[in-house]
């Protein structure tokens, strides 16, 4: 019997088209695999829709919260819808038909012992349409591990020319910061429980509150405290004060409350002033409607640990302090934004002064007539630029609103007194000729 060898080129090309026979039947079958999966996948796949759910709890009583209402946030496109619902004596609450598409997210808002909550960004699909939510409410934590501000920045600032030539000097802090904790973070320092607790430095004064306005300020021991608990997620705040430069110096520094991933200083080009430690860097300027700072940063690898103390000493060059470049004037026109810490804006704080200061606990209508007051003194052009910054923040306010990035109460409030200034800005105009 003959055996015939089959030549070895003939063997490689079959071996070849056994292989891609295999992978073309092994796509085959992870395709119908695939296709019966996503067909036999639960209901709420075949009719795109899903159910959010889950128990509202007290945390300090840790009970479930019974006939409480529930509103679900349905955003889409630019969009938000509303549904409302209450729980049941057990606490749980229910929202059910709930579409879901790529173009679909949703938030859960509610308010107990006047805190308001809310979940963000809870997307459903079609592997997984049922989310549970539950949420405590009333609890806390005291675990600072959890608190971290993203940027704390410092801006100098002045109220008049005289202020500026003796060193009375405006100083204006903002911070962004974020509770990691699915709980609201609360401790106690020196007897006093609060969400925050930030040190002022020595000499401060005319301690004023931006936002949130329950922020108050101990002068016994130097402390600005928020005495309700952080909330859990991100939130914006900032305070001002007035210190007294000691000769050519002047020192900012204080213990870090909070692990701080860098420190800002904004110095209005032109005034002789600079930070003194070599750990911040002059960076490139930044321009706050017209005005031009000067921005060292620092943000050391490891960030500013709890206790630390950085050096947040300035120098002025010459006495008294110096300004050269644009006219300021007597107006303080400050806004900080958040882009310097990740696209989020922390605040737009804009001032308008008079030298004689009233008290330090002015209401809100106070400061409306001393910014009356000062608008008559304004030239045109400085006008203009007041009108502006007004619609400006009045904007930004409206976008953070849209966004749910502050609550509807803050939000009126702080709407209501701009455009009560605003409206003071253009009757001026009207009076002088130059809006008919």
């Amino acid at each position: 019997m003959k055996i015939y060898h089959t030549p070895s080129l003939i063997n490689k090309r079959h071996s070849i088209l056994e292989r891609v026979n295999a992978v073309y039947c092994f796509r085959c079958l992870l395709v119908i695999a695939l296709t019966s999966f996503l067909l036999g996948s639960p209901t709420y796949s075949q009719e795109n829709v899903g159910v959010i759910h889950g128990e509202l709890i007290d945390g300090k009583l840790d009970e479930p919260i019974a006939n409480h209402p529930v509103t679900l946030n349905i955003h889409r496109a630019g969009d938000i819808a509303k549904q409302e619902t209450t729980t049941d004596a057990d606490g749980h609450y229910h929202f059910e038909k709930l579409p879901i598409d790529m173009q679909t997210h949703y938030s859960i808002t509610t308010t107990y012992d006047d805190t308001e909550h809310i979940e963000k960004d809870l997307v459903l699909s079609s592997f997984v349409p049922e989310l549970v939510v539950d949420i405590n409410l009333g609890g806390t934590t005291d675990d600072i591990s959890k608190i971290r501000i993203k940027t704390y920045s410092i801006a100098i600032g002045f109220e008049s020319e005289l202020h500026l030539r003796v060193g009375l000097l405006s100083i204006f802090e903002v911070f962004a910061l974020e509770n990691k904790s699915t709980l609201p973070f609360q401790t106690t320092l020196n007897n006093e429980e609060g969400g925050l607790h930030f040190v002022l430095p020595k000499g401060s004064a005319v301690f004023k509150p931006f936002s949130p306005a329950s922020l108050t300020f101990n002068p016994t021991n130097g402390h600005v405290i928020l005495k309700k608990p952080l909330p859990t997620g991100e939130m914006e705040g900032g305070f001002g004060y007035n210190i007294l430069a000691n000769g050519r110096d002047i020192n900012l520094s204080r213990q870090i409350p909070i692990y701080t991933d860098e420190i800002i200083l904004l110095i209005p080009q032109g005034i002789s002033i600079a930070p003194s430690s070599k750990e911040f860097k002059k960076e490139n300027p930044t321009q706050f409607h017209g005005i031009v700072y000067t921005r060292y940063v620092a943000a050391p690898e490891t960030g500013f640990t709890v206790g630390e103390t950085p050096d947040l000493s300035l120098t002025a060059s010459g006495l008294p302090f110096t300004k050269q470049g644009s006219n300021i004037g007597q107006m303080v026109l400050i806004a900080v934004a958040a882009a310097l810490a990740g696209g989020f804006l922390v605040a737009a704080i804009f001032t308008l002064r008079g030298t004689q200061r009233s008290t330090d606990n002015s209401d809100t209508t106070d400061t409306t007539q001393m910014d009356t007051g000062w608008l008559r003194k304004l030239n045109d052009s400085d006008l203009e630029n007041a009108r502006t910054a007004r619609l400006e923040f009045i904007t930004m306010l409206d976008a953070l609103y849209e966004k749910q990035d502050i609550s509807e109460r803050v939000y009126n409030r702080l709407r209501k007194e701009q455009t009560d200034l605003l409206t003071e800005i253009l009757d001026q105009r009207k009076e002088r000729g130059i809006d008919n």
